[in-house]
């Protein structure tokens, strides 16, 4: 039977990625879905890079776009147009190397990442989902080019965390005790939501009623997870990281 894969935050963490696919065992018939963040912080992005696109051709690979690939592809594009724009973007100090190891092949994998993915039942995206925000949203990064015009709060997918009370998006350390964590109050509304942006530090992925956390922060010294769907199975696997490559921005839920 056809299993479908769902790989949490990656960052950069080439060995710990090639280890946890071996325990996987790929097979052709399987459906890979890898959650977003392949970059950033960990030590080796453009090997991530080149690994999953080249997995996409022995199996299914979706890739649900990530707010460190959003951020890379903004700045690529601003470089490709020649604005200036690049240079005023924060945290970018990876990305000329990173651009600059990428074949066009590579740079278009990032391109056709999704900003949500659905099947079966399920939702995939990278932050959360908020009630403000209306299903699906079909169209990858590459061919979206009027997305803030056409789909209001796009962009939220790939960085919901807090939510205030009237269900809008609440920035990164400014949430206050009357705000909530997304999947502590998601209804469901959209199916399972299998989700990563948000570090769990711990062994396994995080299980709310309606959502699964993928994240376990690998890159900050935790494990990196994946889910495996088989049917009506599920289960999970990890690897811990060989080391901590990065000081965490964000408590922990």
């Amino acid at each position: 039977m056809a299993r479908n894969i769902i790989v949490g935050d990656v960052h950069g963490c080439l060995e710990e990625l090639e280890e946890l696919l071996t325990l996987i065992k790929l097979e052709s018939t399987d459906h890979l879905v890898l959650i977003g963040d392949l970059i950033d912080r960990g030590p080796d992005a453009p090997g991530v890079v080149k690994k999953c696109a080249q997995l996409s051709q022995c199996c299914a690979v979706t890739l649900i776009l990530g707010n460190h690939e959003e951020k890379l592809l903004r700045y690529l594009k601003h470089l490709r147009r020649k604005t200036g724009i690049e240079q005023q973007m924060k945290g970018t100090e990876e990305f000329p190397q990173l651009i600059q190891a990428l074949t066009e092949e590579e740079h278009a994998f990032l391109e056709n990442a999704y900003y949500s993915y659905q099947f079966e039942g399920l939702t995939l995206v990278h932050g959360g989902v908020s009630k403000r925000l209306k299903f699906p949203f079909p169209a990858t990064y590459k061919v979206d080019t009027h997305a803030p015009k056409d789909y209001p709060g796009l962009d939220l997918l790939t960085k919901i965390r807090y939510l205030n009370p009237d269900g809008n998006f609440v920035s990164l350390n400014e949430e206050g005790p009357e705000d909530a964590y997304w999947a502590e109050v998601y209804d469901g509304s959209y199916g399972h939501v299998y989700f990563g942006h948000q570090p769990f530090m711990q062994e396994h992925p995080k299980c709310f009623e309606n959502a699964t956390g993928l994240d376990t922060g690998c890159v900050y010294g935790g494990w990196l997870s994946a889910a495996i769907l088989e049917g009506n199975t599920r289960s999970f696997v990890s690897v811990k990281a060989k080391k901590t490559y990065a000081n965490q921005l964000s408590s922990n839920i």
